[in-house]
């Protein structure tokens, strides 16, 4: 696996991105610019990561085609399809993106996220992505979420079938399909089930950790790498035995030094998943 970063630090030039990722030790990061940027641009950060052996693992989106006001789903519809057209162009890993929520926020969690019409509306709408792109170098995949598409591991699977495209892809974000007390507690099982299911059809994938929190409602947050009660060992085991260079990104860090850091951690008590 390449160990990498879904964060873009400050810069002045794509030679100098590169080369703070490599002293890093970073092997693997999300694209620093999105479609709307020069050609000449996103072809020297393309040749920067490639001198300096950085995978370009995702292109990402992060907005919802399924928002009810109609101009902005419109917009969001328009930024999935250019970052796919983006993430081909580049030859990246994958497109990600989450489903999208039906309301006004793309991120949040609605009623109408669960309904089988936006069910349907989604296996429409990423084939026609896909027909469109028709990609031969990289994949559209959903970064699973606990309150909308896909969030277990059958429903990934049936939505890949659904969809029925070799243009439509798994990006891997273990911790999102944890959605209550009892995935938290048996997720070795969620893993084994998770990775049997969609092993085959990971193209990228996200690393953090977590902590169920002590109350009387259910709370289970994001926690820096080491600091919660995530099954990372497990985890990484698993990501282990994909395609050797499969990304592994950190990710909702806020600064360069806590990256370093929880690479630091990561060499520290899982020296087998990174290589030197």
């Amino acid at each position: 696996m390449r160990i990498g970063l879904n964060f873009t630090p400050p810069h002045e030039s794509p030679e100098q991105w590169a080369e703070i990722l490599e002293d890093c030790g970073f092997r693997a990061a999300s694209f620093p610019v999105d479609y709307r940027a020069p050609v000449g641009l996103i072809d020297a950060y393309t040749k920067a990561a490639r001198e300096h052996d950085i995978r370009i693992a995702e292109v990402g989106v992060w907005d919802s085609p399924h928002l009810s006001d109609p101009q902005r789903a419109r917009e969001a519809q328009t930024r999935c399809l250019e970052q796919f057209r983006l993430a081909e162009y580049i030859h990246a890993d994958c497109c990600v993106n989450v489903s999208g929520a039906a309301g006004d926020q793309w991120f949040f969690c609605y009623r109408e996220n669960y309904d089988e019409a936006l069910y349907a509306k989604n296996v429409e709408f990423l084939q026609h992505l896909c027909d469109t792109v028709k990609p031969q170098h990289t994949v559209y995949a959903l970064e699973p979420m606990q309150w909308m598409l896909p969030w277990n591991p059958r429903q990934y699977l049936k939505l890949l079938r659904d969809v029925d495209r070799k243009g439509c892809g798994v990006h891997m974000d273990i911790f999102n399909f944890v959605r209550d007390p009892y995935g938290y507690t048996h997720q070795e099982e969620l893993m084994e089930e998770a990775f049997s299911l969609l092993g085959g059809s990971i193209a990228s994938s996200h690393l953090k950790d977590i902590l169920l929190t002590t109350g009387t409602t259910v709370r289970i947050q994001e926690t820096p790498l080491g600091t919660g009660q995530g099954k990372l060992g497990t985890y990484l085991h698993h990501l282990s035995l994909l395609p050797k260079d499969t990304p592994v990104l950190l990710e909702h860090l806020d600064s360069l030094d806590e990256y370093r850091a929880a690479m630091a951690f990561l060499r520290q008590d899982y020296p087998q998943y990174v290589l030197p």
